[in-house]
């Protein structure tokens, strides 16, 4: 590791003893005896790696193997551990990686870029020769993975299986932007040859940009979904499935102008108490309505109607007079207590989907300096100190309280006082 090694010079003199020495003769005499009394300092080795320790508790991604100028150098420690703490870069069977020692202890700082090749560096076999079949890993393929384009001053990150972290610039303004990809493109033919980012070529891909303007492809058989430009600054991802989770909390989604979803087909799915609401959280919400219900309702009244004045069309003396009100009591019994319970039970309403009640208006929030009181959302007494806040101490939305409690009675029934939904 760190080590002197003696310089061999050859100090014999070559001075005549016969006769004076000319001045050069003296000098280069002296350069050589000073030369000879200095040592080579060597401050890291490199080290061929044999073996990879990974998920143990105390030596996660500790190598073994032997150095490369001096073979029969022992390890500090037993084994060599990497000097980062926080950074793991696990080396290959076969690769080089620089070791340096603390404390009699021997660290590994990077791996040697002996092929400048982002996916594997190895060469086995140059510490203690050659072992035929000699295998990077347990489980690492070699694959044709390039290195990623850059332009100048621009930080890349690379991992070996086509992903990267690029922290770069829009060239053409020299605006930064952050591309994360996973998933590189099929790679050009030319061997070595480096790739570009693609958002529409890689699996997987993140791009933050600023004043740049990324290019969508459409999707869909036959471009059912337009080709898109995204300017300006904007984050895009891109993938086959995107799937965003919120494990305890809300996901909130809010744009300053449009929101538009787009899809064969949109689900809209409220788990708890089964409710969609459509319109702003602060709002009184009011159900919509069930078309099924309605229809067959509108069929009953009709029916009803249609029936009834059928029956009062036959009254034209007495004895029919009191057919028709035979008849007009069964059409009633028939259909009227369905109607009476369909109004009466609400079953008309999808209380499934609520939207905002266009009648309630909305408070504004506070902007001023304090002189104005600000407004509270209280539309009723049940709402006077009960249940969660909709705006925090400074006026503003508070998204995290939009919901509040349900007011049963011990049947489960609500007893709310006015209906509102």
């Amino acid at each position: 590791m760190s080590r002197r090694v003696k310089r061999n010079v050859d100090v014999n003199t070559s001075i005549p003893l016969d006769r004076l020495a000319t001045p050069t003769q003296i000098s280069s005499y002296i350069k050589r005896i000073v030369n000879a009394s200095q040592y080579d300092f060597y401050e890291t080795e490199a080290l061929e790696v044999e073996s990879v320790i990974l998920n143990e508790t105390l030596n996660h991604g500790a190598v073994l193997g032997t150095f490369i100028d001096n073979p029969d150098q022992e390890i500090m420690g037993g084994i060599v551990l990497p000097l980062m703490a926080n950074i793991t870069n696990v080396p290959l069977v076969g690769e080089h990686v620089v070791v340096v020692e603390y404390n009699e202890q021997h660290y590994y700082t990077s791996i040697i870029n002996r092929k400048n090749n982002v996916n594997e560096n190895s060469i086995p076999g140059v510490s203690t020769g050659y072992v035929q079949n000699t295998k990077y890993g347990e489980t690492f393929k070699r694959q044709d993975i390039r290195r990623v384009k850059v332009c100048e001053g621009e930080i890349v990150y690379e991992g070996r299986f086509g992903n990267s972290i690029k922290l770069g610039c829009n060239h053409k303004n020299n605006t930064p932007n952050i591309r994360i990809r996973a998933g590189q493109q099929e790679p050009p033919e030319d061997f070595g040859a480096v790739v570009e980012e693609n958002i529409n070529e890689d699996k997987s891909s993140i791009y933050l940009s600023t004043d740049e303007t990324i290019e969508l492809d459409g999707l869909g058989a036959r471009n059912k979904f337009p080709a898109e430009s995204v300017k300006g600054n904007s984050i895009v991802m891109n993938s086959d499935k995107i799937f965003l989770n919120s494990k305890d909390g809300n996901f909130n989604v809010r744009a300053s102008k449009n929101l538009i979803l787009q899809g064969d087909e949109i689900f809209i799915h409220a788990k708890s108490g089964n409710t969609i609401k459509m319109g702003d959280p602060r709002s009184q919400f009011i159900p919509t309505l069930n078309s099924e219900v309605i229809n067959q309702l509108m069929k009953d009244i009709m029916l009803t109607l249609k029936e009834g004045f059928g029956a009062l069309s036959k009254a034209t003396n007495v004895a029919t007079v009191l057919s028709a009100i035979k008849d007009i009591a069964t059409i009633v019994a028939k259909r009227v207590p369905n109607i009476v319970d369909v109004v009466s039970n609400e079953k008309y309403l999808n209380k499934q989907i609520m939207i905002a009640n266009p009648n309630f208006k909305i408070p504004e929030f506070s902007t001023g300096s304090g002189k104005k009181k600000k407004k509270t959302l209280q539309s009723s007494a049940e709402d006077s100190g009960a249940g969660l806040p909709t705006k925090t101490s400074d006026g503003k939305f508070d998204s995290d309280n939009i919901e509040r409690p349900s007011k049963r009675d011990e049947s489960g029934e609500r007893n709310v006082g006015p209906r509102r939904y």
